[in-house]
């Protein structure tokens, strides 16, 4: 197959171009069918009339239907979306990717999903399944798994089929609640991945930027809050994503000040309420309950983020303790790749 992918490569190159953005539409129907056409172009960013002339295409070759409903896959467009996701790694060369970031990182094992999640949503429905395979291989019986919140960790719940699970997990919440929707909270997706393994939840319940008095002196102390709080910490299993500063000040409503402080400490990354700068230095915290970094030690800990304004946050929290797994997307990879300076020609 390498042979072949480099044979392509030298005689068509243009293939390369065309297989991308016919694996993109397919992708986008599999995920969101039925779907229509121009809904799939703003989607995708690309032109209209593109979608339409590969649309085409896709429905003479017998990969989709088209009906007043929208566009939809049929049985081959399924088989086919799959087979071509498995090709497009070969053709990216996605396998020797991810060897290269594995020797440049503490990360036992790093997967790279094609495309950028910040302009195609698909790409984020892709990073969840990634998560679920890897969670597949590390989940025993009787684990604890704690859960971040945010959009991406959604599409890891989502992308949860409930069959074949160990039996008696318990998932927990990383921290409490933050002022955000209720869907991205750590609660709300603990509790869908506990429904989805078959196991048990517990939450916090608690809001998780509360005066520090009232968590210090009031919150942990109550029997119900730090029994849940000692579970957290003793969780085998840490599944989160990385926030950056921007979008921290929605998640967080952090004020103007408090968003100059952060600036000024070259804070570039978020986990858990505590920010880091670019080598990897906590320089900031905001008082929360639940998972503190230092508790990841000795942890299988699964780290999932996209695009590349998080590559420079993901580098961050990594740096600071080794990893089990880190699922990115490719804009994330190559902007690694970038920042540490071995992106110059085809990945020296």
């Amino acid at each position: 197959m390498d042979r072949f992918v480099s044979l392509q490569r030298k005689i068509a190159p243009e293939i390369e171009k065309l297989i991308d953005i016919r694996y993109s539409i397919l992708r986008h129907v599999h995920f969101y069918q039925p779907i229509g056409r121009r809904t799939l172009s703003q989607q995708l960013t690309v032109k209209e009339r593109t979608v339409r002339s590969e649309l085409e295409f896709l429905r003479r070759q017998g990969f989709i239907s088209v009906s007043s409903s929208g566009v939809t896959l049929t049985g081959d467009g399924e088989v086919i979306v799959q087979e071509l996701g498995q090709y497009v790694r070969e053709l990216r060369e996605f396998a020797r990717l991810e060897e290269i970031l594995e020797h440049m990182l503490p990360v036992r094992r790093i997967v790279v999903v094609a495309g950028d999640s910040t302009r195609d949503p698909a790409v984020k429905k892709d990073m969840g399944r990634a998560v679920v395979r890897v969670l597949r291989d590390v989940v025993e019986e009787g684990d604890t798994i704690a859960a971040g919140g945010g959009t991406t960790m959604v599409e890891v719940a989502k992308a949860i089929v409930p069959s074949g699970w160990p039996k008696h997990i318990t998932v927990v919440p990383t921290r409490g609640s933050l002022g955000e929707e209720v869907e991205i909270q750590a609660d709300s997706i603990a509790v869908e991945i506990a429904r989805l393994l078959g196991g048990t939840y517990r939450v916090l319940n608690v809001p998780d930027d509360l005066h520090p008095e009232t968590i210090s002196k009031i919150i942990v102390n109550e029997p119900r809050i730090k029994e849940i709080l000692e579970l957290i910490k003793t969780a085998r299993i840490v599944v989160h994503g990385v926030g950056i500063l921007e979008e921290m000040v929605k998640r967080r409503n952090i004020r103007k000040e408090e968003m100059e402080l952060l600036k000024s400490l070259g804070a570039v990354a978020e986990m858990f309420g505590y920010y880091f700068d670019k080598e990897g230095n906590m320089v900031y915290y905001t008082p929360s309950m639940g998972i503190r970094p230092e508790d990841l030690d000795g942890k299988k800990t699964i780290t999932v983020a996209g695009g590349t304004d998080k590559a420079q946050a993901l580098l961050a929290v990594i740096r600071r303790q080794p990893r089990e797994a880190l699922v990115i997307d490719e804009a994330a990879a190559l902007r690694i790749l970038e920042i540490e300076d071995r992106g110059k020609g085809k990945w020296q």
